[in-house]
Order: structure tokens, then sequence, then C-alpha cells
């Protein structure tokens, strides 16, 4: 939102604004597996790209099935970090939590799916 100039600008806001910054530090701290594919019509095939301890593990790139668009894809959560693990709930409570956001988005973003 830093780069509007108008509230008009606002309401063109096509996505959810996720801040790929946020990618590095998951990656320290997750499982983290990106797949993309561009929208272009010629696209035969998305690429996935996989992090380990903050690096993209070799290799860099695979070709891979997919849709147009980038999943991100986040698991074992604190996997390396037993005092931060231990601080979540149980997997019931996460998960409901995770539901709560991810319906409060739902609900302000009509034809965006999850």
């Amino acid at each position: 939102t830093s780069k509007l100039r108008s509230f008009e600008e606002l309401e063109g806001i096509s996505t959810l604004g996720f801040r790929g910054e946020a990618l590095a530090s998951i990656s320290f701290v997750a499982h983290l597996t990106v797949t993309t594919m561009l929208h272009d019509k010629g696209a035969t095939h998305a690429l996935r790209a996989t992090y380990l301890d903050g690096k993209l593990v070799d290799p860099p790139a695979v070709p891979c099935a997919g849709v147009p668009g980038t999943t991100i894809l986040v698991e074992d959560l604190f996997f390396n970090m037993l005092t931060r693990k231990r601080a979540l709930k149980s997997a019931a409570d996460e998960y409901s939590r995770v539901l709560d956001v991810v319906g409060k988005y739902a609900v302000f973003k009509t034809g965006v799916g999850f």
C-alpha cells in the first residue's frame, strides 16, 4: 500500500498483498516449496523450488505439473526451533485459527479461492 497515490487505487488492488520478503524468514524455520507457472498461454509446465535452512536446494528449479499462478507450501513450521514449536497449541487449535484468518480474507475478496 505504500505505492498507492489515491483512494481509487486502493479499490483496484487485485491481490492479497503477500510480502515476498517473508519467504526468506519462513525458509529458515520451515520446509518451503514454491511452485509457479506463468499465465502465458504458451506455458507448458510449472517450476518448483525447494528451500531448507534458508538455502535453495539443488537443483534450483525443477519442471513439474502446475496451474497458472504461484503456490507456496510451508511444511513442518518451526521444525528446527523447539521452543517456538512448543508454544503452538494442538493441531486442531492452530487449524481453527488459520480457518478464522482465511475466512476473514475470503469474505472481503470475492472470486479468490483458498
